[in-house]
């Protein structure tokens, strides 16, 4: 573990004492663990796509308004007749095609993808309000609900998967080649181009898989809740770009770890629950949260700056 991990897993341990006493033994209990483990898992996967992003400095505003997208049109598909596996692939392809359309703006338009993000994040957002004509869409299939119900072990399969997906490319992260080439697209494109790295297609690749990873996670977050919401998930697209910093990730690309991004995920819900049990209004959460990244984007660039003194 890097020391950014380390002083994250601390203050993990810290909430969670803090949970511990404040609920009477409630928060670590094995039936709270899992439920919250239940849902917060599958948001997490939004994390890795956007953490991959930031290593090759590009942001992606647009997951949350995908993982909105996705969800109600797969409901909506499931409604109007269609089968369970083609409405979920109908739906992967739609989430692909968000981030190909993220990577064509950013790499073949050179438009910034702060900005291009937040054009596909306004448009992707609005198309659920039309899809589900500003209604939830609900009467789904049972064996669509169960999906998201399923154990291994006793446990949610999406926790036992994001185990198995973190481990994975936090290992190839630093040891897959075409995946470290991330770090020297983000650190410096134009050198990294001079070396032969094709880094146009690199990035416009890593918008695909982060659209994917979304609409994946507005699935099965679709069949956790039994509907779809046309305003399901906003705000969330700054709480993945925040875990990402907080856990690592530099503002200024080039650096970024899988692991300490959905640690810092798992930080920034354990603050969440915090700030319940202290009885802080939840209005405050934006000036929490916002306040947490700045401060993460301050100490990133105060580190930058030191290493080019």
């Amino acid at each position: 573990m890097k020391h950014r991990e380390l002083v994250l897993s601390g203050l993990i341990v810290i909430a969670a004492i803090f949970l511990q006493i404040s609920t009477n033994g409630i928060f670590l209990s094995t039936a709270n663990l899992l439920a919250m483990a239940d849902t917060k898992s599958i948001d997490a996967f939004v994390v890795i796509g956007v953490t991959y992003l930031l290593i090759a400095k590009e942001f992606d505003l647009s997951t949350a308004s995908c993982m909105a997208l996705s969800g109600i049109v797969c409901a909506w598909l499931m409604v109007n007749g269609f089968s369970i596996p083609i409405s979920i692939v109908l739906v992967f392809g739609a989430g692909a095609a968000v981030g190909f359309t993220n990577g064509l703006l950013v790499t073949q338009f050179n438009i910034p993808s702060f900005i291009a993000t937040l054009g596909t994040m306004l448009a992707a957002r609005s198309l659920t309000q039309v899809v589900g004509q500003g209604a939830p869409v609900a009467f789904l299939p049972q064996d669509f609900i169960d999906i998201a119900n399923f154990r291994i072990a006793g446990m949610p399969w999406t926790l036992v998967l994001l185990v198995i997906v973190v481990t994975v490319l936090q290992y190839l992260l630093k040891r897959q080649r075409s995946l470290f080439k991330l770090f020297y697209i983000g650190t410096n494109e134009k050198a990294a181009q001079m070396v032969g790295i094709k880094s146009k297609k690199q990035r416009w690749i890593m918008f695909v898989v982060s659209s994917t990873i979304a609409a994946f996670s507005g699935i099965v977050m679709t069949s956790k809740a039994r509907s779809a919401s046309p305003i399901a998930f906003q705000g969330m697209e700054l709480r993945f770009i925040a875990a990402s910093v907080i856990g690592g990730a530099s503002i200024s690309g080039g650096q970024g770890s899988i692991l300490g991004a959905v640690l810092g995920f798992l930080v920034i819900t354990l603050i969440s629950n915090t700030m319940t049990q202290l009885g802080i209004s939840p209005y405050w959460e934006g000036v929490i949260f916002g306040s947490i990244l700045l401060a993460a984007a301050v100490a990133d660039q105060v580190s930058q700056m030191k290493k080019t003194a």
